[in-house]
């Protein structure tokens, strides 16, 4: 013989020990990110350009114009012109390191920074052990007990319904919940205060090479000598070599005053879930089905 209980309705329950394999969050969606009160403090030793080079190159050009009158002779005048390539003179200035002052220490402060909807991802967390704990209004629907059934030996009734039957209390030793999983859970506005990072050391800060060109205006000088008009012509240009930029012994430190997170929603799947050493306060049941 089995008991059926269609519907029990727990009101009070006491858990001992709340085991979950791991809670998955994700992805989040956060309506606003606050930073209040931002600030990123630096000193460092200085920093170096480490063997700075200037190349300046100068190309010239000789334009002249000729002209003779040459009256009585054939032709009555000379007049020839031509450009004339007087090369291309360079000159290299080598500065070794150089010191770049306004980088012993460096500060960023902000009053009030707010991104709109970033996103994040957390990690699963595993094996979480929680206290014990108190459930309420607890439903049951279709429970059995036992299990195997039961049998009263020289006793025979065809059937038995009860109606309004209650357990005053009971114990259960465990429950296992594979998986419950919350499409969207609004954790509302989050807020951390006063928060404060280490001083972080770091020995060098060592950037890549740099090279730069600059190609000023052409400059032209012109010379009239009467039957010789000369024109210089100069096109200077100067490149700059650097194999790095060194900043040394950094030491930087952060503090924001506050991180507010504004609208978070976020669905969650809790996996292995295990309640440990139930016990029921009271149980009323509405019907009692026995066949």
């Amino acid at each position: 013989m089995q008991t059926t209980i269609a519907e029990a309705d727990i009101q009070r329950g006491s858990v001992n020990t709340v085991n979950v394999g791991s809670i998955g969050i994700g992805p989040v969606t956060i309506g606003q990110l606050v930073l209040t009160d931002f600030e990123l403090n630096t000193a460092a030793d200085g920093a170096f350009l480490r063997n700075f080079v200037v190349t300046v190159t100068y190309t010239m050009k000789l334009d002249w114009h000729l002209h003779i009158d040459l009256p009585g002779l054939p032709g009555n005048a000379i007049d020839q012109s031509g450009t004339e390539d007087l090369d291309s003179p360079t000159f290299i200035f080598g500065l070794g390191d150089i010191r770049v002052p306004g980088y012993e220490n460096i500060k960023i402060a902000i009053d009030s920074l707010a991104l709109d909807n970033p996103a994040a991802t957390i990690n699963p967390v595993s094996n979480i052990q929680l206290g014990a704990a108190v459930a309420e209004q607890i439903q049951a629907k279709n429970l059995k007990l036992p299990t195997a059934g039961f049998s009263l030996s020289g006793l025979g009734i065809g059937g038995l319904n009860v109606g309004g039957f209650g357990v005053p209390a009971a114990t259960l030793d465990s429950v296992t919940i594979a998986k419950v999983h919350g499409d969207a859970t609004p954790f509302g506005q989050m807020a951390l205060n006063n928060l404060a990072l280490p001083s972080v050391t770091i020995p060098d800060i060592v950037g890549q090479g740099v090279d730069s060109v600059a190609t000023p205006k052409p400059k032209a000088f012109h010379l009239d000598m009467g039957c010789l008009d000369l024109t210089l012509r100069v096109n200077p240009t100067a490149e700059a070599h650097i194999d790095q930029l060194v900043i040394r012994n950094v030491k930087a430190n952060l503090s924001i005053g506050k991180i507010e997170l504004h609208n978070i929603v976020a669905p969650y799947d809790l996996l292995n879930l295990t309640l440990a050493q139930v016990g029921i306060d009271t149980i009323s049941v509405p019907t009692v089905a026995i066949a």
